[in-house]
């Protein structure tokens, strides 16, 4: 008889577990240099200044950021992930667990904050995912700096693929997509096949139109500067772009 489990709380609680690591197994360390060297560039960000990397999963990004010479500090809520990016840094990386939702930070501990590959909507409602945004910038210095990468709303519902199937060595993977009713979150119900144990959970990602986005950024404390399209730097444009990435300016108080 199979055993069968299915996630009930919240979902990334349980989604980012050390099987997130064969499930998506091509996140690569080539692609995240190329982007850890363009949100460098967009940041302005300089060696030696305090950076935190957001949601920083196993560590790809933060690899790069090391060796750029910043004086990092990776936070995830997994501790799975978190072990696997100890393997990836060394021993002398700053690691912190921690909720997004209340970040264990003074104000103005940092100089530059980035969230990269789809970290950021995961929370049920706006004023949850608003929340974030807010404490963010409670941790960023005026004028400081914060790299938002999300996929573009209209691209995304566009491009979406109803089901498909793979494996990852003996791990059967099942992944069913869907948009929310109200067309406001992606749903991909993800089955995880292995023997005779079966484990289902349903990741749900808010997607953002830009003039929403740059709204809430506005309103948590951020002046929203620029948007691009993808990591080569190109414009932005609603529909056609493939990424959605902002980078903002912590604003100076009135």
């Amino acid at each position: 008889m199979s055993q069968k489990s299915v996630t009930t709380r919240e979902w990334f609680r349980d989604a980012f577990d050390a099987r997130y690591l064969e499930v998506y197994p091509w996140r690569d360390e080539i692609a995240a240099e190329r982007e850890v060297c363009s949100a460098i560039d967009w940041l302005r960000a300089i060696p030696g200044e305090r950076f935190l990397d957001l949601c920083c999963g196993a560590g790809r990004h933060s690899l790069w950021l090391k060796k750029a010479g910043l004086d990092l500090v990776s936070l995830d809520l997994s501790d799975d992930l978190l072990a696997e990016a100890r393997r990836n840094l060394g021993a002398d990386a700053l690691l912190v667990r921690s909720d997004v939702r209340a970040l264990p930070f003074a104000a103005e501990s940092f100089d530059h904050v980035a969230m990269f590959f789809t970290s950021f909507g995961y929370l049920s409602t706006d004023d949850e995912n608003l929340a974030v945004l807010e404490e963010v910038a409670r941790v960023v210095r005026t004028d400081g700096g914060f790299l938002l990468d999300l996929p573009d709303r209209k691209s995304l519902i566009t491009g979406l693929v109803p089901s498909s199937h793979r494996s990852q060595g003996d791990l059967r993977i099942e992944e069913t997509r869907s948009i929310s009713k109200d067309g406001k979150r992606v749903e991909k119900q993800v089955v995880l096949i292995r023997g005779e144990e079966e484990h289902t959970y349903t990741e749900s990602v808010r997607l953002y139109e830009i003039e929403e986005l740059e709204s809430m950024i506005q309103s948590s404390g951020w002046e929203s500067s620029r948007v691009y399209g993808n990591w080569a730097g190109d414009p932005y444009l609603a529909g056609q772009s493939e990424r959605m990435i902002l980078v903002a300016r912590r604003a100076k108080e009135n």
